[in-house]
């Protein structure tokens, strides 16, 4: 064998190599990560984008259990709740879990909103249960759906205490078709057609509960007013209540008229003519607040409550809280620890 030939057959024996090796080395293209979860920020913390949609999904809620005593907050003899009724002679224990859901998406008449609120419990001498509280959407101002009366909602609760109603506000849970307005300088205003259960002599009708509302707040200052007919008794209720804020103490007052003393109705829960609340919050430290609050009404019934919320951490609190209530005739008081972990 020459040197040529040599030299012919190594050549040929490495391209023959070459190929195949060039055709061993096609790979395919490693798969792009895909995004299971993206943040949006439009609507506020906490939301992220239904995969494949535009539509926005927070979830959100809290595990709660409270231990309760004394004669008004206590079980009675029959297992009962005996707040404001002074026959507690028993501790109560009350657990909950609330799951919130909340939706909002883009659309040419602005942000298309739901929410939804589903409670789950069980109290001592009791079997556990469900509700649903809130079930609700929000488009352009509109409101339609399972919600609270806007008697309680425009105005707000009567204080950052546990037991607030103890002298009642009015009734909560309503169907509502509702409108509310905000000028985005402090002018609000809301207009509830209502279905509710007032649960006393008026029974239902065909006609609508209404609510009308109106306020202003700068911020440090405010004050609202709102109006509630129940169509059923043919009578209602004012609300009229002032908020301010000096430093870190928070205060506010409120007052409540029924049309008719004599009769209760969906929105004047309260004994007689009027009733008054005052309450104030004040931040002792970041991670304590103290609240307290006084109401009174018509009927001689007086009820004040005080507590203390501790922030243990980031979104778990402790709240003990004491309460009196004398409803004119008799008095007792009452005492409660609430542990709270919201997410």
């Amino acid at each position: 064998m020459n040197i040529k030939s040599l030299l012919l057959g190594s050549a040929a024996a490495l391209a023959a190599v070459s190929g195949a090796q060039a055709a061993d080395a096609i790979v395919a293209a490693e798969p792009e990560p895909m995004e299971y979860v993206r943040v949006c920020d439009a609507f506020g913390t906490g939301f992220f984008y239904i995969p494949g949609t535009e539509t926005c999904l927070k979830i959100g809620g809290y595990v709660r259990f409270d231990v309760k005593g004394g004669e008004l907050l206590g079980l009675d003899a029959n297992g009962a709740n005996g707040r404001g009724t002074h026959g507690g002679d028993e501790w109560n224990t009350y657990g909950r879990f609330t799951l919130n859901l909340e939706t909002a998406s883009d659309t040419e008449y602005g942000a298309l909103k739901t929410f939804v609120e589903a409670r789950f419990h069980a109290q001592s001498g009791e079997a556990g249960g469900s509700s649903l509280n809130f079930a609700y959407i929000d488009l352009a101002g509109f409101r339609v759906g399972k919600s609270e009366t806007a008697f309680y909602t425009f105005v707000g609760y009567a204080g950052n205490v546990i037991q607030d109603d103890l002298i009642s506000g009015g009734i909560y849970d309503a169907n509502v078709i509702q409108y509310n307005y905000d000028n985005g300088s402090g002018l609000t205003a809301v207009v509830s057609l209502e279905d509710t259960d007032d649960g006393n002599q008026g029974g239902r009708d065909y006609v609508p509960n209404i609510v009308g509302g109106i306020g202003y707040s700068t911020g440090a200052f405010g004050i609202r007013a709102v109006g509630g007919y129940d169509a059923a008794i043919e009578e209602g209720a004012f609300k009229l209540r002032a908020d301010g804020t000096f430093g870190g103490v928070s205060v506010f007052a409120m007052a409540g008229w029924n049309t008719d003393g004599a009769v209760k109705n969906a929105y004047a829960t309260w004994g007689g003519d009027w009733a008054v609340w005052l309450g104030a919050s004040a931040a002792v430290t970041e991670r304590v607040t103290l609240n307290a609050q006084v109401s009174f009404d018509d009927n001689d019934a007086l009820a004040a409550v005080a507590n203390a919320n501790f922030t243990v951490v980031p979104g778990f609190v402790v709240t003990p809280e004491v309460a009196y209530y004398d409803d004119g005739t008799d008095d007792s008081w009452g005492g409660m620890i609430r542990f709270q972990r919201s997410f």
